[in-house]
């Protein structure tokens, strides 16, 4: 039974007991039998609280109707779009292992196919793309239309919340132990529990970090910040999200907000460091690791970020021999090997590079900027079929990944020079 106390000064020994679902009110939705009293709610429509629970299943089954019909349209899409995606890929990239062999009928039949291509493409831009486009934008906008912000008015009764906070510890035990999908999976039971936890929240946030799905782990920010705007670990999740989408600029106003609050949070400093030194301001984004180094000289966060920093700076000796010093620290620490394999590549010596790079890989097989890096190894040795695999795959764990299409598409062009 609900035992809100009646907000009126003159009712404040009064239980709230009804609520008002008029959508022209303009008084307090919320009365007790005081205030039904008054004419200030005449000819609205005034409800028991007692029956909210059956006037919302109306509403529970309404929103059905229309989330069924949603994922109809989605598995309509999905097989739409792989239909036209394989139909795209037997026109115009399909070779033909047996052209020899074609008949002039076959190969002028194969010839108009490939003439017809701009005419092709066109079309699906017009009718396809530009409509596909549209379609995101209003879903997107109709997102932002609900404005879910359910940690408002959503908590989980009390006895949940011990169940809640045991899984939490449970998820985060497993994390630190890197049990990565085992530490996902119960952070998910979590959110079923109780869906707008900010603590578990942030831990799936933390968790897509790991697995460098950025995008994701934005998006799960974001969520947080809505309802909790000052919340420290999600401000600066969001910022490491944006750094790992290359989104630096913003980043680093995730970060300023942080130390606005906290002007000694490791995390944001680091970060803000990284962003410094991507927008070449190399001096000031040295002052901050050597003030973290200062206090602890083995800090292998701040010995790698002095290592990426040396790297942009395209010091690729010294940077080997800065993540070598978190090597010695720590043998698997995958950011490092990737790192090195980097400066390697970019030395020429891609034997080297390809042996920390699949070594960062056994460890991290989803990591998006090292898949890319294997990918650069092999495209810069003209492995341009390997390299588009290893593109393409960091394009499956994020599609916003503009380096890897790009590379794609110009793997795609040297593959067909060399037919030519």
């Amino acid at each position: 039974m609900i035992q809100i106390p009646c907000q009126l000064q003159q009712h404040a020994n009064e239980k709230i007991e009804y609520y008002c679902f008029s959508i022209c009110c303009q008084e307090n939705r919320l009365l007790c039998y005081k205030c039904l009293q008054q004419t200030k709610h005449q000819d609205h429509q005034v409800l028991k609280l007692s029956g909210l629970n059956e006037h919302t299943k109306e509403f529970s089954d309404k929103c059905q109707e229309i989330i069924s019909k949603l994922l109809d349209y989605k598995f309509q899409f999905i097989e739409c779009i792989d239909e036209l995606v394989i139909n795209l890929q037997q026109k115009f990239q399909q070779q033909p292992n047996n052209l020899s062999q074609f008949t002039y009928d076959q190969l002028e039949s194969y010839l108009s196919g490939l003439l017809k291509f701009e005419e092709n493409n066109l079309m699906i831009h017009n009718e396809v793309l530009q409509y596909l486009e549209l379609a995101k934008n209003n879903i997107l906008h109709a997102i932002d239309g609900l404005d879910v912000k359910a940690g408002l008015h959503y908590q989980a009764p009390p006895e949940i919340q011990q169940q809640v906070i045991e899984l939490q510890n449970l998820g985060t035990q497993l994390f630190r132990n890197q049990n990565i999908m085992q530490a996902q999976d119960v952070m998910n039971r979590t959110l079923i529990l109780d869906p707008n936890n900010s603590t578990t929240l942030v831990m799936k946030g933390t968790l897509l970090l790991s697995q460098t799905k950025n995008y994701e782990a934005s998006k799960i920010f974001d969520r947080v910040l809505k309802v909790d705007p000052n919340n420290i670990q999600a401000i600066n999740g969001l910022g490491d999200a944006l750094r790992g989408r290359s989104k630096f600029s913003e980043a680093l106003q995730q970060y300023e907000k942080t130390l606005e609050r906290d002007p000694d949070n490791k995390q944001a400093l680091l970060g803000k460091a990284h962003c410094l030194g991507k927008d070449k301001k190399f001096q000031d984004a040295k002052k901050i690791y050597d003030r973290i180094l200062n206090q602890n000289q083995n800090d292998m966060d701040a010995l790698w970020g002095l290592a990426d920093l040396v790297r942009i700076q395209q010091k690729d000796e010294e940077a080997i021999r800065l993540y070598n010093k978190v090597l010695q620290l720590n043998q698997n620490h995958v950011e490092s090997l990737s790192g090195k394999g980097d400066c390697y590549r970019l030395l020429g010596k891609f034997d080297d590079a390809m042996k920390c790079l699949q070594k960062a890989q056994q460890l991290s097989p989803k990591h998006v900027l090292n898949l890319t890096r294997i990918g650069d190894c092999l495209r810069q040795q003209k492995k341009f079929l390997e390299a588009i695999n290893y593109y393409s795959e960091a394009l499956s764990i994020d599609p916003q990944d503009e380096w890897s299409q790009s590379k794609i598409n110009e793997c795609r062009i040297n593959i067909q020079k060399r037919q030519q």
